[in-house]
């Protein structure tokens, strides 16, 4: 990959920062967890996002170390409820410039859009956007590292997206709407969805963002 594009302010907190990242990438490979098991309240579980990228195979780690109770299908019929991908993108901005007009930082961000409903299509949570960022240093003469540091920057971002995923899913409001529908209590005001297709959407770029020109929304890494 190209990084031409991007630039840094200084060596010395590029490299404090590549070390940070690469501590906290070794630990998540490891298996390092905070947090105990926290069983969610349904058997069977369907995630649409695609188990061929990093985000949603650690995403499905995640829920089955939190709720090893709760199967993990591989078809919505399947599963009691469907955790459905809505838009997933990768944004980048640039926020400081130095005297010459360069740019001396970026800021890389993610934002996910997901819902959670039942096995017939009813909203236990509506539509949810999800959205976290990070600084991104940058050095001219390390090319090949950046290229590092960039996939580690957007690794802690999933994992932070991934972690309060799992803490809504766990919410007291999500129980509540699971066990009225189980009772067959079904909220007219709430939309009903397609199990087995979302359509998928691109939302409104914020004002001075776009999509990073090499890192592609979604792509296996």
């Amino acid at each position: 990959m190209n990084y031409a594009w991007l630039s840094l302010r200084t060596r010395s907190r590029w490299f404090l920062s590549a070390a940070s990242l690469t501590l906290l990438a070794l630990l998540t490979a490891c298996g390092f967890q905070m947090r105990g098991e926290t069983p969610l309240p349904f058997d069977t579980l369907y995630v649409s996002v695609p188990s061929n990228t990093h985000f949603g195979a650690n995403l499905r780690r995640a829920l089955r170390a939190a709720s090893p109770n709760t199967q993990l299908v591989d078809t919505p019929k399947q599963a009691q409820v469907v955790l459905q991908q809505v838009s997933s993108q990768r944004l980048i901005n640039d926020t400081s410039l130095n005297a010459q007009g360069q740019v001396e930082e970026y800021e890389l961000g993610i934002r996910f859009t997901f819902r959670v409903i039942d096995s017939k299509g009813n909203a236990i949570l509506p539509d949810t956007t999800f959205t976290t960022y990070r600084e991104l240093p940058y050095n001219t003469s390390a090319s090949q590292a950046l290229s590092s540091l960039i996939d580690s920057l957007y690794t802690s971002m999933e994992q932070s997206l991934i972690s309060r995923i799992l803490r809504r899913l766990d919410a007291a409001d999500v129980r509540e709407n699971y066990a009225r529908l189980e009772r067959g209590e079904i909220n007219p005001d709430r939309p009903v969805y397609d199990i087995n297709k979302v359509q998928p959407q691109r939302g409104t770029m914020p004002p001075g963002w776009s999509n990073p020109p090499t890192l592609l929304d979604g792509a296996p890494r």
